[in-house]
């Protein structure tokens, strides 16, 4: 196809490639030396070089003003025969051939043709997005490989990401640039190699300075570049989606469900879906009705339909989903009741789909999504959204989680008794709202439970390393599962289907060879696909239809079972480990700080994460009966020491008994200035106040992750204790009480101090860390 297609450069550079067909031709005759013995190929080599041999060369006039864009694209056509696969060379890729400085289309295939269609501005901007950094390193490492002979570090061909918009969607390329033919040239002798060009090129230092650059300015370069277009939507918005799971924790709920929705929408490519993730909540075992996430929902905000927990009709419909979790498909709103047909329409919709997701013998919940057009919900929408069902299933677990937790703080708060420490407070200030007769709003200042300058005390013990272990064993079921597969699949008398059984066994054969690299979300997302959307039918299928094969199918979906079957050991292993850790952790803690209670009444908050965590808040405030003394906050640091130092002890000496040897880290923030914390009613918890008390708060989020200044070292390490400080004053109140525990041989003498690595939003912050001694080793 021929065209000739300019992009405006953003910056200029003392550099351009001019066209020639001369590279191209020592390449055709080194491949035809190369297979000499090929008649066959020797033959088309032979023909190719006739052609190309007989172009002329240009000199001051562009060699494409000369030979005309007829030739040119003939001559284009015969180099896509040598560059490319014969069955790759039609509608599938979309590819160019042209000059990359500055760049300049002279061919495309047709599928790049129809991008063009789509999107006139394709690669209009390109030159603005890739920075000049990023153009002088192409260019460096384009001479140093041709004229050096010094590869890239990385060999594969330059590429560059961008973006376009349209229709609201948003469409993801990546365009890949072949230099193989290009060729720089000086009419001088090479300048000698500098090692700050080669770290450039190579990404592993900066520009060198304007004297010690490389003169590209002095080079002539002469040849073609090959472009490869490709969408990479799917991939890039299933990576935004993952994304979303980072910051569960730290958006707004809103938030959350806006990315979610956007990447979902960019993914099928309809700017005019709608899209609800609907959780399933239990409370005793019975689904139930949440009616401000019903008010989320596509359909049920439309609808008299109602997930009533004591209905046993609504129970037998879910429970039939759970067996049957198949996508319901409604085009032109077919199949639907007729009351819910109505509502639809009005609303203008006129396709709707329901995803039921489940997990095992669990209904986590559905997707919805809803459409104006009644064809909207064709295969290949399916077959995309089956891809990220897995991620669903983590949002609605984590919506799910959110519930229980909601209930679960419900129930302590209106159901059990407050801490003792407190509750005279409530009591006050319930009295005070009584008392003015429920004139005053119950969030006015006269009803505030607050308690002023207050100590904080915060430790934290963490499972080292959690999140890598629970991959290791998730990678391990899943190798033992595909190699049974592969086993079950290779059995003689299998029959032969189509070659379906050995598409599985190849399938299966290459995952195992990608968990040997190690095991990403996305691939962990691919081999769950592969097994439930592949391999369980055609086994399924074989029960039914091959009674003969009904016992070994029968033995390998047993083990399945997410509770005991052998598919799932690594894992259980590893959450037996990590149960078996906390409940040693909190049971520890628990009876500690019952005994604490009893030297000065405080406030206690503990947090299970993937270990414990914990803030003690004390002072005069919180117990205003009781002469609050500085002896007592300096008990409570030798408390938090020898707690810290007996805890890391406990957990060592669980090693050997542990499933899985996991250790932990033991972490103190050392805060000697009060704060103020009040309670707030809209989420039942206390909270601190004041610009001073809410960097404590951001410090406790954040120190956990740091790192010693200068090195890749986490601060937190197993065996030791890590105390934060942000003065030496802090740091000076534990100092007695650390030579007291390395007098008793539970510290060894070593104590490091260290400075750390800025965090956001905060900086110099300082730490020292104890080391442990054991009073035995581990056997």
């Amino acid at each position: 196809m021929e065209t000739t297609l300019s992009v405006s450069p953003s910056v200029s550079f003392p550099f351009e490639v001019k066209l020639s067909f001369q590279p191209f031709v020592a390449f055709l005759k080194a491949q035809q030396e190369k297979n000499a013995t090929n008649a066959a190929l020797s033959g088309l080599y032979d023909h190719l070089l006739e052609q190309f041999e007989n172009v002329p060369t240009a000199d001051e006039t562009p060699l494409e003003e000369i030979i005309g864009p007829d030739r040119l694209a003939s001559l284009f056509q015969l180099a896509s025969l040598a560059v490319m696969p014969l069955s790759a060379t039609g509608q599938n890729v979309a590819y160019t051939f042209g000059l990359p400085v500055p760049m300049k289309i002279l061919y495309q295939s047709a599928r790049f043709t129809h991008l063009i269609e789509q999107f006139p501005d394709l690669l209009s901007e390109l030159p603005k997005d890739i920075c000049a950094e990023d153009k002088l390193r192409f260019l460096y490492q384009l001479v140093l490989e041709k004229c050096y002979k010094i590869p890239p570090v990385k060999n594969a061909n330059p590429s560059f990401r961008f973006q376009k918009h349209k229709n609201g969607l948003t469409r993801y390329f990546r365009i890949d640039i072949n230099n193989t033919f290009i060729e720089p040239h000086l009419n001088r002798s090479l300048p000698e190699l500098q090692p700050s060009w080669v770290d450039f090129a190579n990404g592993t230092g900066p520009l060198p300075e304007p004297e010690e650059q490389l003169p590209l300015g002095e080079f002539t370069s002469e040849g073609f570049a090959f472009f490869v277009v490709e969408d990479i939507t799917e991939a890039e918005t299933v990576q935004q989606l993952q994304a979303v799971f980072t910051h569960l924790h730290s958006d707004a709920e809103p938030v959350i469900y806006r990315r979610f929705e956007t990447a979902l929408r960019n993914l099928v490519g309809q700017t005019d879906l709608q899209i609800s993730i609907v959780p399933f909540s239990q409370v005793n075992g019975f689904y139930v009705h949440q009616p401000e996430v019903s008010a989320r929902s596509v359909f049920f905000r439309h609808s008299s339909t109602v997930i009533d927990g004591y209905d046993p009709a609504t129970q037998a419909i879910i429970h039939n989903l759970i067996l049957n979790p198949a996508p319901l498909l409604f085009p032109d709103l077919k199949g639907l009741p007729g009351n819910e047909q109505q509502l639809l329409t009005k609303k203008g919709i006129r396709s709707f789909a329901f995803y039921p997701v489940v997990n095992g013998s669990e209904m986590l919940g559905v997707l919805e999504m809803a459409s104006p057009h009644s064809t909207a919900f064709g295969d290949n929408v399916l077959e995309r959204i089956q891809r990220v069902i897995p991620l669903v299933q983590e949002l609605l677990r984590y919506q799910l989680h959110q519930f229980k937790q909601n209930l679960e703080r419900l129930i302590k708060t209106k159901f059990t008794p407050l801490q003792p420490a407190v509750e005279w407070k409530f009591n006050e200030v319930a009295w005070e709202y009584l008392r003015l007769d429920n004139k005053e709003s119950f969030n006015s200042e006269a009803t505030q439970v607050r308690f002023p300058q207050v100590y904080p005390l915060y430790g934290a013990i963490d499972i080292r390393n959690s999140s890598n272990e629970r991959y290791k064993a998730v990678r391990q079921d899943f190798a033992d599962q595909l190699d049974t597969i592969q086993t079950l699949l290779g059995q003689a008398e299998l029959p032969d289907e189509l070659a379906l059984p050995n598409q599985l066994m190849a399938t299966a054969y290459s995952w195992q060879n990608k968990l040997t690299a190690g095991l990403n979300p996305e691939d962990e997302l691919g081999i769950s696909d592969f097994l439930a959307l592949e391999v369980n039918p055609y086994l399924q299928h074989l029960r039914l239809h091959y009674p003969q094969l009904d016992t070994p199918v029968q033995r390998y979906f047993k083990r399945t079972n997410a509770t005991n079957g052998q598919f799932n050991q690594a894992l259980q292993v590893y959450e037996r480990s990590v149960e078996w850790l906390n409940t040693a952790v909190n049971t520890f803690i628990e009876k500690e700080e019952k005994q604490l209670q009893t030297i000065y009444p405080h406030y206690f908050e503990r947090y299970r994460t993937d270990g414990m965590e914990y803030t003690i808040y004390v002072g005069q405030s919180i117990a205003p009966q009781t002469p609050f003394e500085p002896g007592f906050l300096r008990h409570l640091y030798a408390w938090q020491l020898k707690s810290m130092v007996e805890l890391a002890s406990l957990t060592h000496l669980l090693l050997p008994r542990l499933p899985l040897a996991l250790q932990t880290t033991q972490l103190i923030l050392a805060h000697s200035q009060p704060v103020d914390i009040s309670f707030r009613q809209d989420e039942h918890r206390f909270d601190v106040e004041g610009s001073y008390s809410i960097r404590y708060e951001v410090l406790k989020k954040r120190i956990d992750k740091a790192y010693i200044a200068g090195t890749e070292e986490r601060l937190t390490q197993p065996n030791t204790i890590a105390l934060v400080y942000s003065n030496r004053r802090e740091v000076a109140d534990y100092l007695p009480f650390i030579t007291a525990l390395q007098e008793q041989k539970k510290l060894t003498p070593e104590i490091e101090y260290l400075d750390l690595e800025p965090l956001q939003g905060v900086a110099r912050l300082k730490a020292i860390r104890l080391h442990l001694n054991y009073p035995e080793p581990v056997r």
